[in-house]
């Protein structure tokens, strides 16, 4: 089994002699550090490139995904660093997504392919095995969380965090939409846990602060890192996810759409 998994520079020493690669796809190259855990072969992919050069906005998302897929990989976990707006989810602690709303408007978030129905973003078995995986760690991790994705660079003003509390957001980002909605495009089943590295804005005096957010994922993560791999060491492939289901569905209604199309001009 292949899984892939998305983070930060603090993963590229996951496991021990990870190799890394560059994948070339039509839409740019990726960097990828691959190993094996558990008997599975573990691709790790640095969302912001090798050296954490990119911003939100600047990622190659599609290149990312991409890469992944041409790496016949199916199942992919990630960790994301977030903004927390539920007081039940503070500072360090982590959760699991569950659904996300998509506030960008600037950056590119498809494939233009097909239409490919996507109701529950997260495969849930994936969830589940990392349920599996923070109870046999004795590790708390809350179950679900709503992700609001912003563009950025910028933080959010204590308004829209307003605003998007009244919306029943838990937890404000500004990667994980993108990646959720190229993931299922592709037909991979996708789940990610998430760090809350900071209060989001007018919800606390403190304001959100670089070094802070870097800080809180340094002193997680060996934590993060024991999650992932006993994740790794659980995960199976014995059953088709709810990605893979819609993908096919996908394929097959526009295999079908391009067949009368063919048919009516004909």
């Amino acid at each position: 089994m292949k899984i892939g998994i998305i983070g930060g520079t603090g993963f590229y020493n996951l496991v021990d002699d990870m190799k890394e690669r560059t994948v070339t796809t039509e839409y740019g190259d990726a960097i990828v550090y691959e190993g094996e855990h558990a008997g599975k072969e573990i691709y790790f992919l640095p969302r912001h490139g090798k050296t954490h050069d990119s911003l939100a906005h600047q990622i190659n998302y599609r290149a990312n995904m991409m890469a992944l897929k041409q790496l016949d990989i199916d199942h992919v976990i990630a960790m994301c660093a977030v903004g927390s707006l539920n007081p039940e989810i503070p500072v360090g602690k982590l959760a699991l997504l569950d659904q996300f709303y998509d506030a960008t408007t600037n950056r590119i978030n498809t494939y233009d392919k097909y239409s490919v129905e996507i109701t529950q973003p997260y495969c849930p078995d994936l969830n589940q095995t990392f349920k599996n995986a923070a109870e046999t760690l004795d590790i708390d991790l809350v179950p679900k969380a709503n992700y609001v994705c912003v563009d950025g660079p910028r933080y959010e003003t204590a308004l829209e965090i307003q605003l998007y509390k009244q919306w029943g957001m838990d937890v404000v980002g500004m990667t994980n939409a993108t990646e959720a909605i190229l993931a299922r495009e592709l037909g991979l089943a996708y789940a990610v846990v998430v760090i809350s590295t900071d209060l989001a804005a007018g919800t606390t005096d403190v304001p959100p602060d670089l070094d802070t957010h870097k800080n809180v994922v340094k002193d997680n993560q060996e934590k993060i890192k024991e999650l992932f791999l006993k994740t790794v060491e659980l995960a199976t492939d014995d059953k088709p996810s709810i990605a893979h289901e819609a993908y096919e569905r996908a394929l097959a209604a526009r295999a079908e759409k391009l067949k009368k199309a063919q048919v009516t001009n004909a």
